[in-house]
């Protein structure tokens, strides 16, 4: 039998309620019969801090994944998950520490030490964790966007060709895909050719992050076309057939230009503002076009 999130949620809170009664009652029993000796009786203080506040924590943050679940808008559950279990397991620990009978003195200069001390043995952990929470504050992306990370510390060898025979004259030496998380110390990229990076946010926060978050990006097409190809009568056909794909948004804004020609051949472009935030379905779209197009006024074989 399957149990619903409510059951579930709500045998959570009535164990929790169990733990602090039952924790409550043991400790006055304890207290007043003198069971314990005084020094005892601060561990026991602490044990049941610790068993309630685990319990506690562990059915708070059911309720908050619960929440957060429930609205797909909130698209950062994962980081908001990750600060609330460093922020409760730090309360929980200092909360320990009091009910052994730690001073607040103590706590401050302890925790000052430790603090310390764990800030100069992890400089980068901890740079990832503020890089984290300066991009979930300035929010360049959020998850969901589809962008490019150019970063000098991954080394990437861009070829030219065929990604540069459809570019602007620009390679971005970077990565490609889809923003899944941004967590408290990595951030996670799908890829579009599918495998998923985990970017450390120290990293991310110094890369040129490119956005393709946009209705509608310009799209460039190049096609050889064969020798002896009628140029001035072929290309404004070409643009006809392009101003009609469904991809275009503006058709009066498609240029089609002789981008190269030499003595025997000579490469044709197609710029066309296409809807969406990728560039390889328009392009396919528009290839076939073009390829239509130019079979439509090839000359018969022999001719």
């Amino acid at each position: 039998m399957k149990i619903s999130a409510e059951t579930a949620v709500a045998s959570a809170v009535a164990i929790v309620i169990a733990f602090l009664v039952i924790g409550v009652l043991l400790f006055y029993v304890a207290s007043t019969f003198h069971f314990f000796s005084p020094s005892n009786l601060y561990w026991l203080r602490a044990a049941l801090t610790l068993a309630i506040g685990l319990a506690a924590l562990v059915v708070v943050e059911r309720l908050l994944r619960n929440f957060i679940a429930g609205r797909p808008r909130i698209r950062n559950g994962g980081l908001i998950l990750s600060v609330f279990r460093y922020v409760a397991y730090a309360i929980l620990a200092l909360a320990v520490l009091a009910s052994l009978g730690v001073s607040s003195l103590a706590l401050l200069a302890g925790g000052t030490f430790a603090g310390l001390v764990l800030g100069l043995a992890s400089q980068t952990a901890l740079s990832n964790v503020i890089s984290g929470l300066v991009i979930l504050a300035s929010r360049p992306f959020r998850p969901g966007d589809r962008v490019t990370i150019v970063a000098w510390q991954f080394g990437v060898t861009a070829p030219a060709y065929p990604p540069k025979f459809y570019s602007q004259d620009l390679i971005y030496p970077g990565y490609t895909g889809y923003v899944r998380t941004i967590g408290i110390i990595y951030s996670e990229v799908q890829m579009d050719e599918g495998p998923t990076m985990e970017i450390p946010n120290g990293i991310l926060l110094q890369a040129m992050v490119l956005s393709h978050e946009v209705a509608s990006r310009w799209v460039r097409t190049k096609y050889e076309v064969a020798p002896g190809a009628d140029l001035r009568h072929l290309l404004p056909l070409v643009r006809a057939a392009v101003q009609k794909n469904e991809w275009v948004v503006d058709p009066e804004k498609v240029r089609v230009l002789v981008n190269q020609a030499t003595a025997t051949t000579a490469v044709i472009s197609v710029d066309a503002l296409c809807r969406g935030n990728a560039e390889e379905p328009p392009r396919s779209a528009i290839l076939m076009d073009i390829v239509d197009t130019v079979r439509s006024v090839a000359p018969p074989p022999g001719r």
